[in-house]
C-alpha cells in the first residue's frame, strides 16, 4: 500500500499536465486496471459485524459479498432471483439450514418502521443549509415533493441547521425512502426518524462528507445471530486526493500502467497492450512473495453421500 502522493509526480510526467483533478482520475484507472490481474486481489476484504434481526445493512465499501459466516457456521449464498425459484422458501418461507440472500442495495441503514418526519444532525456548521433531498413515499403512498421558491421539485429536502434538529411543523410524514441525494460536506450528517412522544427515532443512515448518493448492500440470513462474518469485495474507491490510499503492492506496476492508458488514449493499442503485460508481470512478481502457500479450497456441500459427518457440523 503506498499514497497517491507517491505516484501523482510521475502521472504529471507520463500525461504531460498537472491538473490535479484529471490525474487523480487517471491514477484510479490505473488502479482498477491492475486490481484484478495479481495473485492478491487489493479490493478484497473482511469484516465482523454485530448484528440483530436477520436483515444485515452492510457497510459503505462493500460491493459484492463473496462469502458469510453467521455465527461461525458457514453459510451458502442465494442471488436476488433465488426468491422465484420454485424449489425454494420464496421471500416467506423459513429454513432449517444456514444460508444468506443478497436482497440488494439500499440507501438507509434499514427501513422506516412506521411512518415518520425526518431530521438530520450535523457535525460541522459549516455544512448548515446543505442539500440534503430524499425521496420516497409519504403516509398516503404520495411522492415527496418540496416546493422551493414557486417550483415543485420531486423529493423532501430535509432542514440541515447546526445544533438544531427538530423537524418543521408541516413537514410530511414519511413512511418510505427509495433515494437519497446530498452534497458533499465538510463533517457527516446523521439521518434519523422523528418520534414526537420520545423525541428519539431510528438512526436511518450515518453519511459521510464525500457520499452523494448513499448505497449500501444488504443481505438477509436465514437464523438470527449475534454476528456474522463478511468475505466482500470493495467498491473500487476514486482517488481525489494526495492523502488517499492506494491498495496495489508494486508502485513500479502503477506506473506501468499509466503509461498503458496514455497509449491507450492516443489508441496505440500495441504500446498498451506491452505496458499492460509488463505492469501484470511487476505486480504479481511482487504478490508471490507475499501470498501464502494456501489456496482456496474447493467448497463441497455433501448431503446426499452416505459418509460420516463431523458432528462440528451438526446442530
Amino acid at each position: 500500500m503506498f499514497l497517491a502522493e507517491d505516484i501523482i509526480d510521475e502521472a504529471k510526467t507520463i500525461f504531460g499536465f498537472s491538473k490535479e483533478v484529471k490525474l487523480f482520475r487517471w491514477i484510479t484507472d490505473a488502479v482498477e486496471l491492475l486490481a484484478q490481474k495479481g495473485e492478491i486481489d487489493p479490493l478484497v476484504g473482511y469484516v465482523d459485524l454485530c448484528v440483530d434481526g436477520s436483515c444485515v445493512t452492510l457497510p459503505r465499501e462493500v460491493e459484492t459479498v463473496l462469502a458469510c459466516n453467521i455465527g461461525g457456521r458457514p453459510a451458502m449464498g442465494h442471488d436476488q432471483l433465488f426468491s422465484f425459484h420454485l424449489n425454494g422458501p420464496g421471500d416467506f418461507g423459513t429454513r432449517c439450514d444456514y444460508t444468506w440472500d443478497d436482497v440488494g442495495t439500499f440507501c438507509t441503514y434499514r427501513d422506516l418502521k412506521c411512518p415518520a418526519k425526518l431530521v438530520a444532525f450535523l457535525d460541522s456548521g459549516a455544512d448548515e443549509g446543505t442539500v440534503l433531498r430524499v425521496f420516497g413515499y409519504d403516509d398516503q403512498n404520495r411522492p415527496l415533493r418540496t416546493l422551493v421558491n414557486g417550483v415543485w421539485e420531486d423529493g423532501y429536502r430535509v432542514p440541515t441547521i447546526f445544533g438544531y434538529a427538530l423537524p418543521d411543523s408541516d413537514a410530511p410524514m414519511v413512511s418510505r425512502i427509495t433515494a437519497i441525494v446530498k452534497k458533499r460536506t465538510s463533517g457527516t450528517i446523521r439521518l434519523s426518524s422523528f418520534d414526537s412522544s420520545t423525541t428519539s427515532g431510528t438512526l436511518l443512515g450515518v453519511f459521510e462528507p464525500d457520499e452523494t448518493v448513499p448505497q449500501y448492500r444488504r443481505i438477509r440470513i436465514s437464523r438470527a445471530g449475534s454476528w456474522v462474518r463478511i468475505h466482500y469485495r470493495k467498491r473500487s474507491a476514486a482517488v481525489t486526493s494526495i492523502n488517499d490510499r492506494i491498495l496495489l503492492h508494486s508502485r513500479p506496476a502503477l506506473v506501468m500502467a499509466l503509461h498503458a492508458l496514455k497509449f491507450y488514449r492516443d489508441t496505440d493499442i500495441a504500446n498498451g497492450n506491452a505496458f499492460e503485460a509488463n505492469a501484470t508481470r511487476l505486480l504479481t512478481e511482487r504478490e508471490s512473495v507475499l501470498a501464502g502457500p494456501a489456496g482456496m479450497p474447493i467448497q463441497v456441500d455433501d448431503r446426499n453421500s452416505i459418509s460420516n459427518k463431523s458432528d462440528a457440523w451438526v446442530d
